[in-house]
């Protein structure tokens, strides 16, 4: 007698999800590739993620998807983003409107420049390697 199927993980479940749209809709295949890579970063580096950077920028993409698709597999993709949020315990209010929305970013990427090069540059020269690092993480 074969044995059931062992419950899959939440990153198995939502490679499953987005491979279905890449079998219906094959030029999502490279935007599917990145979420599937984001989506196994969140697996392996929820120790060293805390704040769920990575889980909240996937959830927003899964959302706001770059191709055009069914009624069908937009449900399936919202699906998949509600089950990381869920797993991951995220707010609603902490999920980024669109994927390259800031979510924090700016302010840490900030905090760690100051740490890092307050003897060498000015507050105001800081703030603007900031800006550039940060529109640099948003493309």
């Amino acid at each position: 007698m074969k044995a059931p199927p062992r419950p899959l993980s939440p990153t198995q479940e939502l490679t499953n999800r987005l491979m279905r749209v890449v079998r219906t809709c094959p030029q999502a295949a490279a935007e599917v590739l990145e979420l599937v890579y984001l989506a196994s970063r969140i697996e392996a580096a929820t120790e060293v993620d805390h704040a769920y950077r990575d889980a909240r920028r996937v959830i927003s993409r899964l959302r706001n998807p770059l191709w055009e698709m069914g009624p069908s597999d937009r449900e399936a993709l919202r699906t998949a983003a509600e089950t990381i949020r869920r797993v991951c315990r995220i707010a609603e209010a902490d999920i980024p409107v669109t994927p390259t929305a800031d979510a924090g970013e700016r302010a840490r990427v900030e905090a760690r420049l100051a740490a890092v090069l307050k003897d060498e540059l000015r507050p105001e020269m800081i703030a603007r390697v900031t800006g550039i690092v940060a529109a640099a993480l948003q493309e």
